[in-house]
């Protein structure tokens, strides 16, 4: 919720709805079942109608690029983090992820918004100016630039395999912001960016989030402890409709929950903490 809605008494009560559905067979299990993979994968859950865990990127129906992608990084299975995170974000619910570094987090908020970018372009192609539809904010510009990354990897291979091209900006200190905006002339599905410089793009009318409808903070701990809650908060305004919100945090501190509590709607908590951590530490 921004700032700006608040005022306006503009709430929220539904999550946003995705076209994404588990495979039937998987859908079919009963909760127990579902229980049961979380507790052998340490997975801790809360909130109301949790989708399902799903054990393998296959399922979750990811496309034949990407799945060639995991294999060509030797990325198998997916992690605890991402066994509950990616289908809970595929299905269009706002979320809270507590995990640390080391727990393939970063997947769980890039692969899903590539495929609602994907989706996108399918249905209406992204024109000049237009976008980002999706937005990460990280606190610092190489975890800007290592999510960044990740994402075009993940486009590269798509587009190779014939699928329409996705364009993803980055918006960090240190850059030109001409070079910058080279990248969103063209119009851009994604954007990763730090707080500073994209308020700064906001408050100059560079950048537009009218048509914005996906929001991941990672480190969002981070980000606070660095001063930035106001930012983001101003940045919330900025956005024209319902957004999903996804929220990363390596612990859960007071000011984190409260921050949650006004920014989510019927947000789902996906705890992994230090045993999903310990043995999985991975760089994907």
């Amino acid at each position: 919720m921004s700032v700006k809605e608040m005022a306006k008494g503009i709430t929220y009560d539904d999550p946003i709805k995705t076209s994404w559905r588990a495979p039937r067979y998987i859908l079919g299990m009963s909760e127990a079942r579902h229980d049961r993979v979380r507790k052998k994968y340490h997975i801790l859950v809360e909130g109301e109608g949790i989708p399902p865990p799903i054990k393998s990127f296959k399922e979750m129906k990811f496309p034949a690029a990407i799945l060639r992608g995991l294999k060509k990084k030797g990325i198998q299975q997916p992690t605890p983090i991402q066994i509950q995170g990616i289908p809970t974000i595929l299905s269009g619910r706002d979320m809270i992820g507590i995990a640390f570094t080391g727990s393939g987090k970063t997947l769980v908020f890039t692969l899903p918004v590539i495929m609602f970018c994907l989706e996108q372009e399918k249905r209406l192609p992204f024109s000049k100016r237009e976008g980002p539809y999706g937005l990460i904010i990280c606190p610092s510009r190489e975890l800007a630039r290592q999510t960044h990354g990740i994402i075009e990897y993940y486009c590269r291979l798509l587009q190779e395999d014939s699928l329409p091209p996705l364009r993803c900006a980055l918006c960090i200190g240190g850059m030109s912001v001409k070079e910058q905006m080279e990248t969103i002339k063209h119009g851009v599905h994604m954007m990763v960016a730090t707080p500073g410089r994209l308020m700064d793009l906001l408050q100059k009318k560079m950048v537009s989030l009218d048509i914005c409808r996906y929001l991941a903070l990672d480190e969002a701990d981070r980000m606070i402890d660095m001063g930035f809650e106001g930012d983001i908060r101003t940045i919330f305004s900025y956005f024209k409709g319902q957004r999903q919100t996804l929220l990363f945090s390596a612990t859960m501190p007071k000011k984190i929950q409260n921050f949650a509590k006004s920014a989510l709607v019927k947000p789902i908590t996906i705890n992994v903490g230090r045993a999903g951590a310990a043995s999985l530490d991975v760089v994907q």
